[in-house]
């Protein structure tokens, strides 16, 4: 090791270095547009004895020379690279640092070594997945509780495709959809079976559905009962305790079971379930602007079941135009993706454009409701996991009539599940250009293409060589503005995050200038 710079010392205090490592992960190469012209670029991950691991992107002619010469799973040297503070938003190594090889890079094939590990994982728990910013991208562990058959099918690009959908928990009772592709997918089902764990290194997670899920990379790895204390933790789990818990899922599921509310009452937030209840009460539609400039309806409905309990859900577009009498007298329904999040010190839900809205079902669970809410369910007192807005007079400021900002701190206390507009005159005092010390941008580059299904842009954030993440491609982008300013009135001042029409306002310019 004495001959090579080990990868954990490695820091932009050292130009001169020799590092020898393994690739245990290979991107692809892709194009981006830049001042000069069309660039390439990928990156790999490189793995030494010391056990550190680091991302490396080559660019330009380097990208294009080694690309075909890294072989992941391979040793090599690595020398005249520079070493610049890690991008934590598209690096996922613990490494303080990352390499980036785009001119005289000396890249030389060397003798295996078995100091240096095929592979290192971080693995991230699932609960702790559900409250990252996503996209990201982690390393799971989990017990194979559930997988779909292959789909085959063409991509819109006219590319033959093969999926397969695995869900995979762990011992924070939590669940993830995950989709593997190509030879991964066509993999015998026997390999799924019988809950084993596995081991994937290089999941993308993205939102999806209201919910989350996840799809293995093609540089991911991918390993079934390996020899790791993760995995007999996970086993031992599975057999003691976890086959009989039940599981939040991450990600919506059309065949998921029923969720009762008391149940509901106690699962790890946000989630998505399927309720069966009855309607004790609704309210009028009401339709508002929401700040994308999008004209949306929406009206809420109470949904209680047999457990006792009772939920706000809230239903959009033509579910929520539907006419009055539809909601009248207390009908069950069958609701399938609800998500529900924490709202105004209680829960509440909201169904999800791909969800569905059934009237009158006659499944079990729809009449053992109904005879519940025939007997005693319409006399009995429910216990609201929903809370309401408060009352008294500070809700008067929260109107679009002139108010101040001291009025509007108020009244923001009291908000309830209906929007509410403050009009105040005031001065910009101060536009946030450094946080911590650190400069904060004006702006970011959006991804300008198209979401799935539909016309609107992806409007997501790409690196540095234009890829997007939650697109997973590089494309159009252009400048979108995100600022935070602080406003002042003659009493009080507040600080406020302005988004993209709003901001070109307030600065009197385009993102573009």
């Amino acid at each position: 090791m004495s001959a090579f710079f080990p990868i954990s010392e490695l820091s932009t205090y050292h130009s001169k270095w020799v590092i020898r490592a393994r690739v245990t992960a290979k991107g692809q190469l892709r194009s981006f547009s830049s001042k000069g012209g069309t660039n390439q670029v990928f990156d790999t991950h490189l793995l030494d004895e010391s056990g550190s691991e680091i991302r490396a992107s080559f660019f330009g002619q380097m990208a294009e020379v080694n690309f075909p010469k890294l072989q992941q799973g391979k040793v090599y040297t690595f020398s005249r690279g520079n070493v610049k503070i890690a991008n934590r938003q598209y690096n996922r190594c613990n490494h303080r640092y990352e390499l980036v090889f785009d001119r005289d890079a000396l890249i030389e094939e060397a003798a295996d070594d078995a100091k240096i590990d095929s592979i290192k994982f971080s693995f991230v728990d699932l609960h702790a997945v559900q409250s990252k910013a996503a996209p990201c991208t982690v390393d799971l562990c989990g017990v194979v509780v559930g997988f779909k058959p292959v789909l085959a099918f063409t991509s819109r690009e006219g590319k033959e495709l093969v999926k397969r959908e695995i869900t995979l928990a762990d011992d924070t009772a939590t669940s993830l959809s995950i989709a593997l592709w190509g030879e991964r997918a066509k993999q015998e089902d026997k390999v799924f079976e019988g809950n084993p764990v596995i081991c994937l290194k290089g999941v993308a997670v993205r939102e999806w559905n209201s919910g989350r899920s996840g799809s293995l990379m093609e540089a991911g790895v991918m390993q079934v009962q390996p020899k790791l204390p993760e995995v007999q933790r996970l086993q031992q789990w599975w057999a003691k305790s976890g086959s009989s818990v039940s599981l939040t899922s991450l990600s919506m599921s059309f065949d998921a079971p029923l969720t009762d509310l008391r149940t509901l009452q106690s699962k790890a937030l946000p989630c998505t379930v399927e309720l069966c209840g009855v309607i004790a009460s609704f309210r009028p539609t009401f339709s508002f602007t929401s700040k994308d400039g999008k004209e949306l309806t929406k009206r809420e409905i109470t949904v209680a079941d047999d457990s006792g309990m009772s939920m706000t859900v809230t239903l959009w577009g033509d579910r929520a135009k539907q006419e009055d009498q539809v909601f009248d007298k207390h009908p069950v329904v069958s609701i399938k993706g609800v998500v529900v999040k924490e709202w105004n010190g209680g829960r509440s839900g909201s169904l999800i454009e791909a969800g569905s809205l059934s009237f009158q079902p006659t499944t079990p669970e729809a009449q053992r409701v109904q005879q519940w809410w025939s007997d005693s369910g319409s006399k009995q007192r429910l216990t609201a996991l929903s809370q309401e807005g408060g009352g008294g007079g500070a809700r008067g400021a929260a109107t679009s009539d002139a108010s101040t900002i001291a009025e509007m701190r108020q009244a923001a206390e009291l908000v309830s599940s209906q929007p509410e507009v403050f009009n105040i005159t005031c001065r910009l005092a101060t536009v946030q250009t450094a946080k911590q010390g650190q400069v904060q941008p004006l702006y970011y580059m959006a991804c300008q293409e198209p979401r799935p299904g539909s016309s609107l842009p992806c409007q997501k954030r790409v690196g540095e060589d234009g890829f997007c993440a939650a697109c997973n491609r590089a494309g159009k982008a252009a400048p979108r503005m995100n600022i935070r300013c602080r406003f002042s009135d003659f009493a009080d001042s507040a600080w406020l995050t302005t988004f993209h029409e709003a901001a070109q306002k307030v600065l009197g310019s385009t993102a573009e200038e």
